[in-house]
Protein backbone atom coordinates (compact mmCIF):
# COMPACT_ATOMS: atom_id res chain seq x y z
CA UNK A 1 0.00 0.00 0.00
CA UNK A 2 1.44 3.40 -0.87
CA UNK A 3 2.16 6.21 1.84
CA UNK A 4 1.08 10.01 1.51
CA UNK A 5 1.27 12.63 4.30
CA UNK A 6 -0.91 15.52 4.20
CA UNK A 7 0.52 18.84 5.05
CA UNK A 8 -2.21 21.95 5.30
CA UNK A 9 -2.80 24.54 8.21
CA UNK A 10 -6.29 25.10 7.23
CA UNK A 11 -7.95 22.12 9.39
CA UNK A 12 -11.52 21.73 7.77
CA UNK A 13 -9.82 21.75 4.44
CA UNK A 14 -6.95 18.79 6.19
CA UNK A 15 -9.54 16.96 7.18
CA UNK A 16 -11.34 16.83 3.89
CA UNK A 17 -8.84 15.47 2.46
CA UNK A 18 -7.71 12.96 4.49
CA UNK A 19 -11.18 11.93 5.30
CA UNK A 20 -13.47 12.21 2.05
CA UNK A 21 -11.09 10.80 -0.34
CA UNK A 22 -11.66 6.75 -1.06
CA UNK A 23 -7.95 6.45 -0.16
CA UNK A 24 -7.95 2.57 1.30
CA UNK A 25 -10.07 1.54 -1.87
CA UNK A 26 -7.31 2.70 -3.87
CA UNK A 27 -4.58 1.17 -2.25
CA UNK A 28 -3.49 4.31 -0.37
CA UNK A 29 -2.79 4.65 3.18
CA UNK A 30 -2.51 8.25 5.23
CA UNK A 31 -0.03 7.80 7.34
CA UNK A 32 0.01 11.12 8.92
CA UNK A 33 -1.23 14.72 8.64
CA UNK A 34 0.35 17.97 9.83
CA UNK A 35 -0.30 21.99 9.92
CA UNK A 36 2.39 22.94 9.29
CA UNK A 37 6.08 22.42 7.33
CA UNK A 38 7.87 22.23 10.68
CA UNK A 39 5.40 19.02 11.78
CA UNK A 40 6.19 17.62 8.11
CA UNK A 41 9.43 17.19 8.25
CA UNK A 42 9.28 15.06 11.55
CA UNK A 43 6.57 12.67 9.95
CA UNK A 44 8.17 12.37 6.34
CA UNK A 45 11.42 11.59 8.10
CA UNK A 46 9.48 8.91 10.49
CA UNK A 47 7.37 7.10 7.70
CA UNK A 48 9.72 8.15 3.87
CA UNK A 49 6.13 8.41 2.19
CA UNK A 50 5.87 7.80 -1.25
CA UNK A 51 3.78 11.53 -1.82
CA UNK A 52 3.19 14.34 0.25
CA UNK A 53 0.13 16.42 -0.58
CA UNK A 54 0.96 19.96 0.73
CA UNK A 55 -0.69 23.65 1.09
CA UNK A 56 1.90 26.33 0.03
CA UNK A 57 1.25 29.11 2.39
CA UNK A 58 1.69 27.68 5.82
CA UNK A 59 2.72 29.53 9.08
CA UNK A 60 6.30 27.86 10.34
CA UNK A 61 8.02 26.64 7.18
CA UNK A 62 6.08 27.28 3.95
CA UNK A 63 5.26 24.03 1.41
CA UNK A 64 8.07 25.34 -0.95
CA UNK A 65 10.97 25.45 2.06
CA UNK A 66 9.46 21.96 3.23
CA UNK A 67 10.52 20.46 0.19
CA UNK A 68 13.50 22.08 -0.16
CA UNK A 69 14.74 20.36 3.18
CA UNK A 70 12.90 17.46 2.04
CA UNK A 71 14.99 16.58 -0.64
CA UNK A 72 17.51 15.77 2.05
CA UNK A 73 15.55 13.27 4.65
CA UNK A 74 13.17 11.67 2.23
CA UNK A 75 14.81 11.89 -1.74
CA UNK A 76 12.22 9.44 -3.08
CA UNK A 77 9.31 10.92 -2.10
CA UNK A 78 7.08 12.91 -5.03
CA UNK A 79 4.96 16.18 -3.70
CA UNK A 80 1.30 17.69 -4.89
CA UNK A 81 1.79 21.57 -3.86
CA UNK A 82 -2.13 23.12 -3.63
CA UNK A 83 -2.20 26.51 -3.19
CA UNK A 84 -5.53 29.43 -3.12
CA UNK A 85 -2.75 31.94 -4.70
CA UNK A 86 -2.93 31.99 -8.81
CA UNK A 87 0.68 33.69 -8.32
CA UNK A 88 3.32 32.44 -11.07
CA UNK A 89 6.48 32.93 -8.72
CA UNK A 90 4.72 29.86 -7.04
CA UNK A 91 4.36 27.45 -9.71
CA UNK A 92 7.62 28.47 -11.20
CA UNK A 93 9.20 27.51 -7.86
CA UNK A 94 7.70 23.94 -7.67
CA UNK A 95 8.34 23.34 -11.05
CA UNK A 96 12.09 24.15 -10.37
CA UNK A 97 11.48 21.71 -7.04
CA UNK A 98 10.07 18.79 -9.58
CA UNK A 99 7.13 19.04 -7.96
CA UNK A 100 4.49 16.51 -9.83
CA UNK A 101 1.79 18.86 -9.82
CA UNK A 102 0.60 22.40 -8.97
CA UNK A 103 -3.22 22.81 -7.97
CA UNK A 104 -5.49 25.87 -7.09
CA UNK A 105 -7.63 25.91 -4.08
CA UNK A 106 -10.65 24.95 -3.83
CA UNK A 107 -9.50 21.08 -5.22
CA UNK A 108 -11.85 18.98 -6.37
CA UNK A 109 -11.17 15.38 -4.59
CA UNK A 110 -11.80 13.22 -7.96
CA UNK A 111 -9.12 15.36 -9.94
CA UNK A 112 -6.92 15.37 -6.74
CA UNK A 113 -7.16 11.69 -6.24
CA UNK A 114 -6.51 11.29 -9.96
CA UNK A 115 -3.26 13.55 -9.95
CA UNK A 116 -2.37 11.26 -6.85
CA UNK A 117 -2.29 8.06 -8.11
CA UNK A 118 -0.24 9.59 -11.59
CA UNK A 119 2.39 10.34 -9.23
CA UNK A 120 2.39 7.20 -7.30
CA UNK A 121 2.07 5.34 -11.16
CA UNK A 122 5.17 7.95 -12.06
CA UNK A 123 6.93 6.66 -8.32
CA UNK A 124 6.75 2.90 -9.07
CA UNK A 125 7.93 3.26 -12.13
CA UNK A 126 10.65 5.57 -11.58
CA UNK A 127 11.72 3.51 -8.27
CA UNK A 128 10.78 -0.33 -8.15
CA UNK A 129 12.87 -1.29 -11.34
CA UNK A 130 16.14 0.68 -9.78
CA UNK A 131 14.89 -0.45 -6.03
CA UNK A 132 14.90 -4.37 -7.93
CA UNK A 133 18.31 -3.92 -9.46
CA UNK A 134 19.63 -2.38 -5.66
CA UNK A 135 18.01 -5.46 -3.95
CA UNK A 136 19.31 -7.85 -6.18
CA UNK A 137 23.21 -6.87 -6.66
CA UNK A 138 23.02 -6.68 -2.58
CA UNK A 139 21.28 -9.97 -1.98
CA UNK A 140 23.74 -11.82 -4.25
CA UNK A 141 26.69 -9.65 -1.97
CA UNK A 142 25.07 -10.63 0.81
CA UNK A 143 25.04 -14.30 0.04
CA UNK A 144 28.45 -14.32 -1.16
CA UNK A 145 30.22 -13.53 2.40
CA UNK A 146 27.42 -15.69 4.55
CA UNK A 147 28.66 -18.80 2.45
CA UNK A 148 32.40 -17.07 3.05
CA UNK A 149 31.92 -17.15 6.77
CA UNK A 150 29.83 -20.31 7.43
CA UNK A 151 31.41 -22.94 4.36
CA UNK A 152 35.28 -21.29 4.01
CA UNK A 153 36.45 -20.78 0.28
CA UNK A 154 38.85 -22.65 -1.85
CA UNK A 155 41.21 -20.52 -3.52
CA UNK A 156 39.30 -20.82 -6.92
CA UNK A 157 35.68 -19.90 -5.08
CA UNK A 158 36.69 -16.67 -3.80
CA UNK A 159 38.67 -15.52 -7.10
CA UNK A 160 35.44 -16.89 -8.90
CA UNK A 161 32.66 -15.35 -6.40
CA UNK A 162 35.02 -11.90 -6.59
CA UNK A 163 34.87 -11.92 -10.11
CA UNK A 164 31.23 -12.61 -10.22
CA UNK A 165 30.94 -9.65 -7.94
CA UNK A 166 32.42 -7.39 -10.23
CA UNK A 167 35.33 -6.99 -7.82
CA UNK A 168 38.62 -6.18 -10.05
CA UNK A 169 41.91 -5.11 -7.39
CA UNK A 170 45.19 -4.40 -8.15
CA UNK A 171 48.22 -3.88 -5.37
CA UNK A 172 50.68 -5.63 -3.30
CA UNK A 173 48.36 -5.95 -0.76
CA UNK A 174 44.62 -7.20 -0.26
CA UNK A 175 42.52 -5.88 2.92
CA UNK A 176 39.47 -6.00 4.02
CA UNK A 177 37.65 -3.43 6.57
CA UNK A 178 33.81 -3.76 8.10
CA UNK A 179 31.90 -0.93 8.81
CA UNK A 180 29.06 -1.76 11.30
CA UNK A 181 26.21 0.76 11.47
CA UNK A 182 24.26 0.69 14.70
CA UNK A 183 22.65 3.82 14.17
CA UNK A 184 19.33 3.27 14.09
CA UNK A 185 16.68 5.47 11.37
CA UNK A 186 19.76 6.20 8.92
CA UNK A 187 19.30 5.64 5.76
CA UNK A 188 20.98 2.92 4.45
CA UNK A 189 21.44 4.32 0.54
CA UNK A 190 22.91 8.07 2.73
CA UNK A 191 25.59 5.56 4.55
CA UNK A 192 26.83 3.94 1.34
CA UNK A 193 27.50 7.15 0.17
CA UNK A 194 29.23 8.56 3.02
CA UNK A 195 31.09 5.60 3.33
CA UNK A 196 32.74 6.11 -0.84
CA UNK A 197 32.91 9.40 -0.32
CA UNK A 198 35.56 9.47 2.71
CA UNK A 199 36.97 6.25 1.27
CA UNK A 200 37.47 8.14 -2.52
CA UNK A 201 39.11 10.73 -0.72
CA UNK A 202 42.02 8.72 0.80
CA UNK A 203 42.61 6.40 -1.72
CA UNK A 204 42.05 5.89 -5.48
CA UNK A 205 38.28 4.33 -7.18
CA UNK A 206 39.62 1.96 -8.80
CA UNK A 207 41.61 0.60 -5.27
CA UNK A 208 38.56 -0.27 -3.43
CA UNK A 209 34.61 -1.82 -3.72
CA UNK A 210 32.28 -1.45 -1.17
CA UNK A 211 30.11 -4.70 -0.87
CA UNK A 212 26.54 -5.68 1.68
CA UNK A 213 27.54 -7.71 4.00
CA UNK A 214 23.96 -7.58 5.75
CA UNK A 215 21.25 -4.90 5.91
CA UNK A 216 23.39 -2.33 7.91
CA UNK A 217 27.04 -4.00 7.44
CA UNK A 218 29.38 -3.17 4.87
CA UNK A 219 32.65 -4.89 3.21
CA UNK A 220 35.48 -2.66 1.77
CA UNK A 221 37.86 -4.77 -0.22
CA UNK A 222 41.33 -2.73 -0.63
CA UNK A 223 43.97 -3.12 -2.99
CA UNK A 224 47.11 -1.63 -1.70
CA UNK A 225 50.72 -0.95 -1.83
CA UNK A 226 51.43 -0.58 1.89
CA UNK A 227 50.84 -2.95 4.55
CA UNK A 228 49.43 0.02 6.81
CA UNK A 229 47.38 1.59 4.42
CA UNK A 230 44.08 -0.06 5.36
CA UNK A 231 44.62 0.37 9.08
CA UNK A 232 45.38 4.45 7.82
CA UNK A 233 42.06 4.12 5.75
CA UNK A 234 40.00 2.41 8.77
CA UNK A 235 41.33 5.25 11.26
CA UNK A 236 39.93 7.98 8.43
CA UNK A 237 36.63 5.96 8.45
CA UNK A 238 36.31 6.28 12.12
CA UNK A 239 37.01 10.02 12.31
CA UNK A 240 34.58 10.67 9.86
CA UNK A 241 31.64 8.91 10.98
CA UNK A 242 31.43 8.79 14.63
CA UNK A 243 28.20 6.80 14.64
CA UNK A 244 30.09 3.38 13.42
CA UNK A 245 31.97 0.76 14.43
CA UNK A 246 34.93 -0.78 12.41
CA UNK A 247 37.60 -3.64 12.01
CA UNK A 248 39.79 -4.56 9.91
CA UNK A 249 41.68 -8.42 9.06
CA UNK A 250 45.57 -8.74 8.44
CA UNK A 251 46.84 -7.70 4.81
CA UNK A 252 47.63 -10.99 2.27
CA UNK A 253 49.63 -10.76 -0.80
CA UNK A 254 47.03 -12.70 -3.21
CA UNK A 255 44.43 -11.67 -3.62
CA UNK A 256 41.89 -15.09 -2.89
CA UNK A 257 43.63 -14.44 0.83
CA UNK A 258 41.16 -11.13 1.09
CA UNK A 259 38.40 -13.96 2.36
CA UNK A 260 40.55 -14.65 5.19
CA UNK A 261 41.24 -10.85 5.84
CA UNK A 262 36.99 -10.88 5.43
CA UNK A 263 36.77 -13.31 7.98
CA UNK A 264 39.07 -11.93 10.58
CA UNK A 265 37.61 -8.82 10.16
CA UNK A 266 34.06 -10.15 10.90
CA UNK A 267 35.80 -11.85 13.85
CA UNK A 268 37.24 -8.32 15.30
CA UNK A 269 34.15 -7.22 14.61
CA UNK A 270 32.41 -9.05 17.66
CA UNK A 271 34.77 -7.29 19.99
CA UNK A 272 31.77 -4.59 19.95
CA UNK A 273 29.42 -6.38 22.18
CA UNK A 274 32.28 -6.50 24.66
CA UNK A 275 33.94 -3.32 24.56
CA UNK A 276 31.31 -1.35 22.89
CA UNK A 277 30.76 0.66 19.34
CA UNK A 278 31.81 3.50 18.12
CA UNK A 279 35.31 2.14 17.68
CA UNK A 280 38.17 0.46 15.47
CA UNK A 281 39.04 -3.50 16.32
CA UNK A 282 41.34 -5.69 15.00
CA UNK A 283 41.77 -9.42 14.72
CA UNK A 284 45.12 -8.72 16.37
CA UNK A 285 43.22 -7.32 19.68
CA UNK A 286 40.94 -10.17 19.69
CA UNK A 287 43.51 -12.33 21.70
CA UNK A 288 43.07 -14.03 25.17
CA UNK A 289 45.00 -15.40 27.86
CA UNK A 290 43.08 -18.82 26.73
CA UNK A 291 42.50 -21.20 29.74
CA UNK A 292 43.77 -18.97 32.35
CA UNK A 293 40.98 -16.71 31.30
CA UNK A 294 38.31 -19.16 30.71
CA UNK A 295 38.90 -20.79 34.28
CA UNK A 296 38.53 -17.22 35.88
CA UNK A 297 35.19 -16.72 34.70
CA UNK A 298 34.00 -20.04 35.74
CA UNK A 299 34.59 -19.59 39.13
CA UNK A 300 32.86 -16.08 39.26
CA UNK A 301 30.14 -17.55 38.12
CA UNK A 302 30.09 -20.23 40.22
CA UNK A 303 30.63 -17.88 43.42
CA UNK A 304 27.38 -15.34 41.44
CA UNK A 305 25.17 -18.40 41.77
CA UNK A 306 26.07 -19.39 45.26
CA UNK A 307 25.72 -15.71 46.36
CA UNK A 308 22.33 -14.94 44.87
CA UNK A 309 20.71 -18.43 46.46
CA UNK A 310 22.17 -17.48 49.58
CA UNK A 311 20.65 -13.76 49.30
CA UNK A 312 23.32 -11.11 49.58
CA UNK A 313 22.65 -8.37 47.09
CA UNK A 314 25.70 -6.25 48.35
CA UNK A 315 28.01 -9.46 47.42
CA UNK A 316 26.21 -10.12 44.25
CA UNK A 317 26.84 -6.52 42.83
CA UNK A 318 30.54 -6.92 43.80
CA UNK A 319 31.16 -10.51 42.18
CA UNK A 320 29.32 -8.94 39.18
CA UNK A 321 31.84 -6.20 38.93
CA UNK A 322 35.05 -8.80 38.77
CA UNK A 323 32.82 -10.57 36.32
CA UNK A 324 32.45 -7.79 33.96
CA UNK A 325 35.98 -7.09 34.18
CA UNK A 326 36.67 -10.58 33.33
CA UNK A 327 34.54 -11.57 30.44
CA UNK A 328 36.47 -8.14 28.77
CA UNK A 329 39.67 -9.80 29.76
CA UNK A 330 38.51 -12.96 27.92
CA UNK A 331 37.27 -11.37 24.78
CA UNK A 332 35.92 -13.97 23.01
CA UNK A 333 32.41 -14.74 24.27
CA UNK A 334 29.54 -14.51 21.15
CA UNK A 335 26.45 -12.24 21.77
CA UNK A 336 24.65 -15.55 21.98
CA UNK A 337 26.56 -16.70 24.95
CA UNK A 338 26.22 -13.28 26.66
CA UNK A 339 22.72 -13.47 26.17
CA UNK A 340 22.50 -17.36 27.35
CA UNK A 341 24.57 -16.34 30.71
CA UNK A 342 22.09 -13.10 31.52
CA UNK A 343 19.23 -15.44 31.10
CA UNK A 344 20.97 -17.72 33.50
CA UNK A 345 21.64 -14.88 36.39
CA UNK A 346 18.18 -13.05 35.34
CA UNK A 347 16.21 -16.42 36.09
CA UNK A 348 17.78 -17.13 39.52
CA UNK A 349 17.09 -12.80 40.48
CA UNK A 350 13.63 -12.80 38.98
CA UNK A 351 13.05 -16.03 40.98
CA UNK A 352 14.17 -14.31 44.19
CA UNK A 353 12.11 -11.53 43.50
CA UNK A 354 8.98 -12.98 42.97
CA UNK A 355 9.78 -15.34 46.08
CA UNK A 356 10.54 -11.96 48.11
CA UNK A 357 7.76 -9.43 46.36
CA UNK A 358 4.52 -9.36 48.13
CA UNK A 359 2.62 -9.59 44.97
CA UNK A 360 0.71 -12.34 44.05
CA UNK A 361 1.31 -11.79 40.36
CA UNK A 362 4.77 -11.17 39.18
CA UNK A 363 5.19 -9.83 35.56
CA UNK A 364 9.14 -9.44 36.44
CA UNK A 365 10.41 -12.37 34.50
CA UNK A 366 8.24 -12.01 30.95
CA UNK A 367 9.78 -8.37 31.02
CA UNK A 368 13.33 -9.63 31.29
CA UNK A 369 13.48 -12.08 29.03
CA UNK A 370 12.15 -9.74 26.33
CA UNK A 371 15.07 -7.15 27.64
CA UNK A 372 17.71 -9.96 26.92
CA UNK A 373 16.36 -11.17 23.83
CA UNK A 374 16.64 -7.55 22.53
CA UNK A 375 20.59 -6.99 24.23
CA UNK A 376 22.86 -5.96 21.89
CA UNK A 377 26.35 -5.59 24.23
CA UNK A 378 28.11 -6.21 27.22
CA UNK A 379 26.65 -3.16 28.39
CA UNK A 380 22.96 -4.56 28.12
CA UNK A 381 23.92 -7.45 29.93
CA UNK A 382 24.90 -5.64 32.95
CA UNK A 383 22.55 -3.03 32.77
CA UNK A 384 19.83 -5.94 33.29
CA UNK A 385 21.30 -7.76 35.80
CA UNK A 386 21.73 -4.45 37.97
CA UNK A 387 18.30 -3.39 37.69
CA UNK A 388 17.78 -7.03 38.68
CA UNK A 389 19.85 -6.70 41.90
CA UNK A 390 18.42 -3.51 42.55
CA UNK A 391 14.52 -4.78 42.47
CA UNK A 392 15.84 -7.75 45.01
CA UNK A 393 17.61 -5.30 47.47
CA UNK A 394 14.81 -2.91 47.13
CA UNK A 395 12.24 -6.19 48.08
CA UNK A 396 14.62 -7.02 51.21
CA UNK A 397 15.08 -3.84 52.45
CA UNK A 398 11.59 -2.63 51.94
CA UNK A 399 11.28 -1.33 55.36
CA UNK A 400 14.25 0.51 55.47
CA UNK A 401 13.74 1.82 51.95
CA UNK A 402 10.70 3.38 52.82
CA UNK A 403 12.04 6.29 54.77
CA UNK A 404 13.00 7.37 51.18
CA UNK A 405 11.38 8.86 48.33
CA UNK A 406 10.92 5.85 45.39
CA UNK A 407 12.25 6.40 41.76
CA UNK A 408 8.76 7.15 40.81
CA UNK A 409 8.59 10.39 43.11
CA UNK A 410 11.77 11.25 42.38
CA UNK A 411 10.99 11.69 39.14
CA UNK A 412 7.56 13.12 39.87
CA UNK A 413 9.85 15.92 41.70
CA UNK A 414 12.23 16.39 38.55
CA UNK A 415 8.88 16.68 36.29
CA UNK A 416 7.22 19.27 38.23
CA UNK A 417 10.67 21.28 37.94
CA UNK A 418 11.00 20.49 34.70
CA UNK A 419 8.00 20.53 32.83
CA UNK A 420 9.07 23.59 30.91
CA UNK A 421 11.73 21.90 29.11
CA UNK A 422 10.58 21.01 25.37
CA UNK A 423 12.92 18.39 25.38
CA UNK A 424 11.82 16.59 28.63
CA UNK A 425 11.54 12.69 27.51
CA UNK A 426 11.17 9.71 29.35
CA UNK A 427 14.40 8.79 28.65
CA UNK A 428 15.97 11.58 29.59
CA UNK A 429 14.19 11.57 32.90
CA UNK A 430 15.59 8.01 33.22
CA UNK A 431 18.91 8.97 32.65
CA UNK A 432 18.54 12.03 35.40
CA UNK A 433 17.30 9.55 38.22
CA UNK A 434 19.62 7.02 37.08
CA UNK A 435 17.55 3.94 35.76
CA UNK A 436 16.37 2.37 32.83
CA UNK A 437 13.66 4.17 30.36
CA UNK A 438 11.74 0.56 30.60
CA UNK A 439 12.20 0.14 34.17
CA UNK A 440 11.02 3.83 35.16
CA UNK A 441 7.80 3.20 32.81
CA UNK A 442 6.94 0.50 34.21
CA UNK A 443 7.11 1.88 37.77
CA UNK A 444 4.76 4.97 36.87
CA UNK A 445 2.49 1.97 35.49
CA UNK A 446 2.76 -0.38 38.51
CA UNK A 447 2.96 2.68 41.21
CA UNK A 448 0.91 5.35 40.29
CA UNK A 449 -1.73 3.55 37.74
CA UNK A 450 -0.62 5.92 34.71
CA UNK A 451 2.21 6.47 32.22
CA UNK A 452 4.80 8.97 31.99
CA UNK A 453 3.47 10.99 28.97
CA UNK A 454 0.01 11.12 30.55
CA UNK A 455 1.32 12.86 34.09
CA UNK A 456 3.62 15.19 31.76
CA UNK A 457 0.59 16.42 29.54
CA UNK A 458 -1.41 16.66 32.71
CA UNK A 459 1.15 18.75 34.48
CA UNK A 460 1.58 21.20 31.40
CA UNK A 461 -2.01 21.48 30.83
CA UNK A 462 -2.92 22.49 34.35
CA UNK A 463 0.32 24.63 34.58
CA UNK A 464 -1.10 26.21 31.32
CA UNK A 465 -4.53 27.13 32.65
CA UNK A 466 -2.96 28.83 35.94
CA UNK A 467 -0.98 30.69 33.50
CA UNK A 468 -3.82 31.31 31.07
CA UNK A 469 -5.86 33.42 33.99
CA UNK A 470 -3.05 36.13 33.96
CA UNK A 471 -4.24 38.57 31.19
CA UNK A 472 -0.80 40.08 30.09
CA UNK A 473 0.50 36.62 28.61
CA UNK A 474 0.24 35.64 25.10
CA UNK A 475 -0.29 32.15 23.68
CA UNK A 476 3.01 31.55 22.57
CA UNK A 477 4.41 32.37 25.85
CA UNK A 478 2.53 30.43 28.06
CA UNK A 479 3.30 27.43 25.25
CA UNK A 480 7.23 27.94 26.05
CA UNK A 481 6.62 27.94 29.76
CA UNK A 482 5.41 24.52 29.54
CA UNK A 483 7.59 22.99 27.43
CA UNK A 484 5.89 23.30 24.10
CA UNK A 485 8.09 25.07 21.60
CA UNK A 486 5.49 24.86 18.70
CA UNK A 487 2.43 27.15 19.93
CA UNK A 488 0.33 25.37 17.52
CA UNK A 489 0.53 21.97 18.79
CA UNK A 490 -0.04 23.49 22.02
CA UNK A 491 -2.94 24.71 21.46
CA UNK A 492 -4.30 21.18 19.97
CA UNK A 493 -3.16 19.45 22.93
CA UNK A 494 -4.61 22.32 25.13
CA UNK A 495 -7.87 21.84 23.03
CA UNK A 496 -7.88 18.16 23.14
CA UNK A 497 -7.34 18.02 26.93
CA UNK A 498 -9.58 20.89 27.78
CA UNK A 499 -12.23 21.18 25.14
CA UNK A 500 -11.12 24.82 24.23
CA UNK A 501 -8.74 26.43 22.66
CA UNK A 502 -6.31 28.64 24.62
CA UNK A 503 -8.46 31.91 23.25
CA UNK A 504 -11.83 30.46 24.01
CA UNK A 505 -10.93 29.11 27.94
CA UNK A 506 -9.10 32.64 28.35
CA UNK A 507 -12.74 33.87 27.07
CA UNK A 508 -14.57 32.08 29.37
CA UNK A 509 -12.10 33.15 32.33
CA UNK A 510 -12.61 36.60 31.65
CA UNK A 511 -15.97 37.24 29.74
CA UNK A 512 -15.03 40.66 29.27
CA UNK A 513 -11.83 40.61 27.43
CA UNK A 514 -12.38 40.99 23.23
Amino acid sequence: MYKIIVVEDDRIIRRGICQTIPWGENGIEVVGEASDGEMALELIAQHQPHLVISDINMPFLNGLDMARQLKEISPQTKFIFLTGYEDFSYAQQAVQLKAFDYLLKPVDSELLLEKVKEALAEWSETFSNEQLLVESRAIRQQKFFKQLMTVGETETDIEKGLAELDVHLDGTYYSAIIVHDGCEGKLQSSLDKEIVLNTSTQIDQDKFHLLSVTDNEWVLLIGHDETVEAVGLATFLLEQLPDVTLAYGRPYTNLFEIGRSFVEAKMALDLRYILGTGKLFSIDEKVTSGEQSAESLKAIDTKLIAQIKQGVPEKVEELLEEFHDAIIDYQSLSLAVLKVMTLKYATLLSFEIDRWSKDEASTYSADVYQAVMEMNSLHDMMQIIRELIQQWSEILYQKEESKFKSHVDLAIHYMNEYYSDSNLTLQKLAKMIHVSAPYLSNLFKLEKGFNFGDYLLELRMKKAMELLREESLKTYEISEQVGYSNPQYFSICFKKYTGHTPAEFKKKLNPNVS
